[in-house]
């Protein structure tokens, strides 16, 4: 049987990780089981730290970006 798959991007964030568990939760019910979960880190946001840095070099620090949770969903195709 063919197998379909779905991919889902969220913020790593407590409101992304609410509506990563929300969005899990509806898809599993219509059948769809979690294939792969990975993080990923993103970076420094170039202008927040150059910004933040030019002020106190520490706080360029905080030009941090949050990280993304990609999320690969899967199931036998429905026809």
């Amino acid at each position: 049987m063919a197998k379909e798959y779905k991919t889902l991007v969220f913020e790593d964030t407590v409101s992304g990780r609410k509506q990563m568990a929300a969005d899990i939760d509806r898809l599993s019910n219509d059948g769809w089981e979690i294939k792969s979960k990975e993080v990923s880190r993103q970076g420094f946001s170039a202008g927040k730290t150059c910004c933040l840095g030019a002020l106190f070099l520490p706080l360029a620090l905080l030009g941090k970006k949050d990280n993304i949770i990609t999320l690969i969903m899967e199931r036998e195709r429905v026809e």
